[in-house]
C-alpha cells in the first residue's frame, strides 16, 4: 500500500512555490534483479522526486533522503546552471497535457536531479542512483532505448566510485553485484560475469550477504527478472 498527500513546496532556485506529492507509507513485496524494490500500490519512485515547474530544479524531499528542498539559497553558480541547461528544456515539457502532481517524464526529472547532484559535488555513488532510477522509469514506459542509455551512465558513475574506492565497504558487496547486473542488462555478458565473479570477495565473507553470492551465480548461469521467483 502507498498512500501520498499533496504537499507545497518552494523552490530554493527561483522561489516559486508549487504542488507536489509526499509519501506518507509505503510498502513493497519483493524486488527485481537490480535491486529495485517492488511497490505494494502507486510506486513511490514517482512520489519522492520534485521538479519545480518554472526553473527545473530538481531534488528529493523525502523521509531517508537528502531534503533538497529545506534548502533557503543555493549557490549562485548552481543556480547558474540550471538556468541555462535546465530552464530551457522546462518549457518543452509545460505545455504538455498532464495529470496533477505527475511530471510527464519522470525519467528526466532524476537526470535532472543527477545534473545538479554532478554540479554540487556529490558522491558518484549518488549521481549513478539517481540513472538507475532513470531506467527504471523507462522500463515502465517500454522504452528500451533511453532504459539503457540510462543503465550506461549508472554503470560508469558506479564504475568510477568503485575505482576511486568511494564507496563504503557495507556498500562494496550490493554495488560490485549491481554492476554487473546492469552490465548484463544492457547486453556486456563478458563484463557482467567479471563482475558476478567478484561478488564472493567483494562480501568479504559476510554471511548476511551470502544472498549476494546466490543471487550473482543465479544471474551468471540462469537470471531472472525478479528476486525469488521462477
Amino acid at each position: 500500500m502507498t498512500l501520498p498527500i499533496p504537499i507545497s513546496l518552494t523552490c530554493p532556485c527561483c522561489h516559486t512555490k508549487f504542488e507536489s506529492l509526499e509519501v506518507m507509507i509505503s510498502s513493497t513485496y519483493g524486488s527485481s534483479t537490480d535491486l529495485r524494490p517492488i511497490a505494494g500500490g502507486s510506486d513511490p519512485l514517482y512520489m519522492i522526486i520534485h521538479t519545480c515547474p518554472s526553473c527545473g530544479y530538481t531534488g528529493y524531499h523525502y523521509t531517508g533522503y537528502h531534503d533538497a528542498f529545506e534548502r533557503k539559497r543555493l549557490d549562485p553558480a548552481l543556480r547558474e546552471h540550471i538556468r541555462e541547461q535546465i530552464t530551457p528544456l522546462i518549457k518543452d515539457f509545460s505545455v504538455t497535457p498532464k495529470l496533477p502532481y505527475k511530471f510527464v517524464a519522470p525519467e528526466r526529472q532524476y537526470e535532472f536531479a543527477a545534473w545538479i547532484a554532478q554540479w554540487k559535488g556529490d558522491s558518484l555513488q549518488s549521481i549513478g542512483d539517481l540513472y538507475l532510477r532513470a531506467a527504471w522509469c523507462c522500463n515502465d514506459s517500454k522504452d528500451p532505448r533511453k532504459e539503457r542509455f540510462y543503465r550506461l551512465k549508472a554503470l560508469e558513475y558506479f564504475e568510477r566510485a568503485m575505482e576511486l574506492k568511494e564507496m563504503s565497504v557495507s556498500d562494496i558487496g550490493g554495488y560490485t553485484y549491481l554492476i554487473g547486473e546492469l552490465h548484463r542488462r544492457v547486453g556486456e555478458i563478458g563484463a557482467a560475469n567479471v563482475w558476478f565473479d567478484r561478488v564472493a570477495e567483494a562480501t568479504n565473507g559476510d554471511p548476511k550477504q551470502q544472498w549476494l553470492i546466490d543471487l550473482a551465480i543465479q544471474q551468471k548461469i540462469h537470471p531472472k527478472q525478479f528476486i525469488g521467483r521462477d
